[in-house]
C-alpha cells in the first residue's frame, strides 16, 4: 500500500518575461515550507515567462535549458519532483509548450502540449505534443496535461494504458485559464476527476498578463468523486499542501468498478490489478 502522496501546488502571478524574479519568488515561498516534507511541487503553467502574443520564440530555451537546470537544482534541495511548462525549441527551432516532471536524482518525465489555444499565438507558432506517458511519484501514478487539454476528455481519459493497472492515480492540470472562463475551469476538472475515478489537480496563475488578460487562480484539488478537497482563494498568491489518501482511492475503485463498463478498454476483469 502507498504512503500518502504529499502535494504542494502554487497558484501566483507571472512576472512577464522575467526569469529571475520568478524563480526567487518561487524559492522564497519553498523555503516557507522547507520542513513539510512536500513530494510533488506543481507551478503554474509557463511559470517562468508568461506566454507571448506572438514571437514566442524570443522566451524559448533549449531542450532542458535554463528553467530545466532551475527546477532540477530546487528539486535536489527539497528532495521532492518539481513539475512546471515552459516554451522550448528543439533543433529545427520548432517550438513546443513542454512540461517537465524533474527528480531530484536527475530523472525527468516530459509531456508537451497536444492541445494548443487558437484563440492566441499558440497554434500558430508551436508544435502539438504526440504522447503522454505518465511518471510514477513514490508509487503513485501521475499523469500531466496543460491548460486547453483539459477540454478533450478522450485525450485525458484514464484507461488501462498499461496491462492490468489504471493508466494514473492523479492528474495534474497546470494552467493559465483566463478568469472570464473560470466556471468552465471548475466544472471540467471536477468532470475528469468523476470519469477518470482518479484524484485531480488544478494549479493556475492569477494577475493580468501583458494582453490585459486577467486571471483569478481557481486552483484546486478534486477527489475521484469529484468532491473538491482543497482549494485556494480567489486571487491569491499562496502556496498550499494537500496530502492525498491512496487507500481511500483504492477502496473506492473496488466499491465502484464502474471501470468495468467503460468503453473499448480491451481487458478482462478478472485480470485487473488496482
Amino acid at each position: 500500500m502507498y504512503d500518502d502522496l504529499k502535494i504542494a501546488y502554487y497558484q501566483r502571478d507571472i512576472v512577464f518575461g522575467d526569469k529571475q524574479k520568478n524563480y526567487e519568488a518561487i524559492e522564497q515561498e519553498m523555503a516557507n515550507h522547507k520542513d513539510e516534507g512536500v513530494n510533488l511541487l506543481v507551478l503554474p503553467e509557463l511559470f517562468a515567462t508568461g506566454l507571448k502574443n506572438k514571437n514566442n520564440i524570443d522566451f524559448a530555451e533549449k531542450e532542458r535549458g535554463e528553467t530545466y537546470h532551475w527546477m532540477q537544482n530546487l528539486a535536489r534541495q527539497y528532495d521532492m519532483v518539481v513539475m512546471g511548462s515552459m516554451v522550448e525549441k528543439d533543433v529545427k527551432d520548432n517550438l513546443f509548450n513542454t512540461l517537465y516532471m524533474v527528480y531530484p536524482n536527475g530523472d525527468f518525465g516530459v509531456y508537451k502540449k497536444r492541445h494548443l489555444f487558437g484563440l492566441g499565438s499558440e497554434r500558430k507558432e508551436m508544435s502539438q505534443g504526440i504522447y503522454n506517458i505518465p511518471f510514477s511519484v513514490k508509487g503513485w501514478r501521475i499523469a500531466s496535461y496543460i491548460c486547453y487539454d483539459l477540454r478533450f476528455p478522450s485525450w485525458m481519459r484514464n484507461d488501462f494504458y498499461y496491462p492490468r493497472r489504471f493508466k494514473y492515480d492523479v492528474c495534474v492540470v497546470v494552467a493559465n485559464w483566463p478568469a472570464c472562463r473560470n466556471d468552465a475551469w471548475k466544472k471540467l476538472l471536477e468532470a475528469r476527476a468523476i470519469e477518470n475515478m482518479a484524484y485531480v489537480v488544478g494549479c493556475n496563475r492569477i494577475g493580468k498578463d501583458n494582453n490585459g488578460v486577467e486571471y483569478s487562480g481557481e486552483s484546486r484539488v478534486i477527489n475521484y468523486k469529484g468532491e473538491v478537497i482543497d482549494t485556494i482563494e480567489s486571487n491569491k498568491s499562496k502556496l498550499q499542501i494537500v496530502s492525498l489518501n491512496y487507500r481511500e482511492l483504492r477502496h473506492f475503485r473496488e466499491d465502484y468498478p464502474f471501470y468495468m463498463d467503460w468503453d473499448n478498454i480491451g481487458f478482462k476483469a478478472e485480470d485487473l490489478t488496482l
